[in-house]
């Protein structure tokens, strides 16, 4: 009987943002031989995590980001189904992510079910709940409200995971059962967006939720366990919703990654302390 402890990567919502750093950090680790067997991710964190699990590389990974505009991935929808989100019986909805789902739907293998955890929240009773990953499960997790619309599955709506559970951990139980854990968290923005209107109310109050989660997971301890790797790469001008300049993000978290993983610098929440 293996008894094999296995290697676990939690990674957390962001959007594009996310997406970006994630990929550098994992490119990093890769680098450095670090290959988790399994992933658990929320919101954006699921995409990465699934895409992982499919068997892709972090490189291959920013091959397919690098391609990709983020026209491909949503354009907004009409004025008028925007409107109808404040009828009752419709949900607001601001930009059509259908061409996310033909991206994940390229890319995500049966295998990604049994090596990926997503977190997804019940639409109605906000009820969160993890499970295998697919195309449609990974965009019920990145659901953001108001953004983009609920993802109906077996006749139960859900929407972005990073509602109710925004960095996915492991029960108390269950940390001594992996050989080691490593956190991939979201980079902060270096700039205030000053836009305005419905999508900017959207993005603010879904960013207030990162930040208030990440502080109780530094806060419960997290970072100072014995099998757990924090990596949170410093600020970098980036977005939720657009791809930063020239992907740069994407280079400066693998940098900061081999960086600290290198000097065996301890990660917290603020950076790197010597």
């Amino acid at each position: 009987m293996d008894t094999k402890k296995q290697t676990l990567c939690v990674i957390n919502g962001g959007g594009l943002r996310q997406i970006e750093c994630a990929t550098g950090c994992l490119k990093a680790l890769q680098q450095l031989g670090v290959q988790p067997d399994c992933y658990w991710g929320s919101s954006a964190g699921a995409a990465i995590a699934g895409l992982m699990a499919s068997g892709l590389s972090a490189a291959e990974l920013e091959t397919i980001i690098r391609k990709t505009r983020v026209s491909d991935l949503y354009q907004p929808y009409s004025k008028w189904r925007q409107l109808l989100g404040f009828i009752p019986g419709y949900t607001p909805a601001l930009l059509n992510p259908d061409g996310m789902y033909r991206l994940l739907s390229a890319y995500i293998t049966p295998q990604a079910m049994e090596k990926a955890l997503v977190t997804v929240t019940g639409w109605r009773d906000g009820k969160s709940m993890r499970c295998g990953a697919t195309a449609k499960t990974i965009m019920a997790s990145a659901a953001i409200p108001c953004v983009f619309p609920p993802v109906e599955i077996n006749g139960v709506r859900y929407e972005d995971g990073g509602v109710k559970n925004m960095i996915p951990t492991p029960k108390i139980s269950e940390i001594d059962t992996y050989e080691h854990i490593y956190f991939i968290l979201c980079n902060s923005d270096i700039n205030n967006d000053e836009s305005s209107g419905m999508l900017a109310k959207a993005v603010e109050a879904f960013s207030r939720t990162m930040d208030r989660e990440e502080v109780g997971f530094f806060e419960a301890g997290w970072a100072e366990l014995p099998n757990v790797t924090v990596i949170k790469p410093t600020a970098y001008p980036s977005s939720l919703l657009e791809w930063s300049d020239c992907y740069g993000l994407i280079n400066h978290a693998y940098e900061y990654t081999l960086f600290t993983m290198q000097t065996n610098a301890a990660i917290t929440g603020k950076g790197v302390q010597q």
